[in-house]
């Protein structure tokens, strides 16, 4: 990955509070990395039209443009350092079409509303749709996280993580000027636990976890030589560990594998337990795989 890897960044909106954060979020992210920033709001006709209702489609359709307006008011008042941004009206559903524009452009950020847990479960949502399937990096902006720079990054990674993760985590400490954490987080299963407390076992499972991500964190380090970087090694729950401690104010980043969102659940993967439970932004980077991926 270069050390700009942002060139363009798309961010979903649909007029409503928790989207304007997402843009207030994608906006200083196209700032900061020099990114061209595109805006789309996206409609999609209802399923079963109700034959009592005069235009669903022209309504739905002017919402959506209602959305764009919203933005460029936005933008002007909070933003008026942006360049040259594009909006785009698009027919279709959101997950959809930003899932397209995912394949191509660098990052998709959307916002998250405060669904419960059973709503999310049934209902879905587009932030978890992305995280699951997009073919790049997705940024979710929950309701109530910071839009601005956070006062702190996590990071996850594992034993076999493409570098995408971690070079993303460097790259958004850098232009922030925020201190970087990387987590590894080890034996969530009974039987390895128990191993792991075994001596002489106990006394240099920690010191070998580290030594092995210490290499791996040298060579960021050494392309970005601003960024305070700190190794952490956990034993337990991943998700636990990752989210504990975070604040509105953070920025967490995992690496994700794509499968289908009810894959997702069923299998518990870790963005998707993030995202329905912390309270910070959450970024979660995919590589763009090749065609047979």
């Amino acid at each position: 990955m270069s050390t700009t890897w942002y060139h363009d960044i798309v961010v979903g909106i649909d007029g409503s509070h928790e989207s304007l954060a997402a843009l207030d979020w994608a906006a200083r992210a196209a700032d900061l990395h020099r990114a061209h920033l595109t805006v789309v709001a996206a409609y999609a006709p209802p399923m079963t039209p109700d034959p009592g209702i005069g235009d669903p489609i022209g309504e739905l359709r002017d919402q959506a443009h209602r959305a764009v307006q919203a933005a460029r008011t936005q933008l002007a008042e909070h933003h008026p350092e942006a360049g040259d941004v594009e909006f785009t009206v698009t027919p279709g559903a959101a997950s959809y079409v930003l899932g397209q524009r995912a394949q191509t452009c660098d990052l998709v950020v959307v916002g998250r509303r405060g669904l419960g847990k059973f709503d999310r479960m049934v209902l879905g949502s587009t932030s978890s749709a992305l995280a699951a399937a997009a073919g790049g990096a997705v940024a979710v902006v929950p309701a109530g996280a910071t839009t601005g720079d956070p006062h702190r990054i996590r990071v996850g990674v594992g034993r076999d993580d493409e570098p995408d993760v971690l070079g993303a985590a460097f790259a958004e400490a850098n232009v922030r000027g925020c201190p970087l954490e990387v987590f590894h987080v080890t034996a969530s299963d009974p039987i390895a636990s128990a191993v792991l407390e075994m001596e002489p076992v106990a006394g240099s499972w920690q010191e070998a976890a580290r030594a092995a991500l210490a290499d791996r964190v040298a060579r960021w380090s050494e392309k970005y030589p601003r960024v305070t970087c700190s190794i952490v090694i956990r034993r337990g729950d991943t998700v636990a560990a990752l989210r504990n401690g975070v604040t509105t104010d953070d920025l967490v980043i995992v690496g994700g594998r794509r499968h289908s969102r009810a894959m997702g659940r069923m299998l518990g993967s870790v963005p998707d337990a993030l995202l329905r439970s912390a309270p910070c932004s959450i970024m979660v980077v995919h590589a763009h795989h090749h065609a047979h991926d």
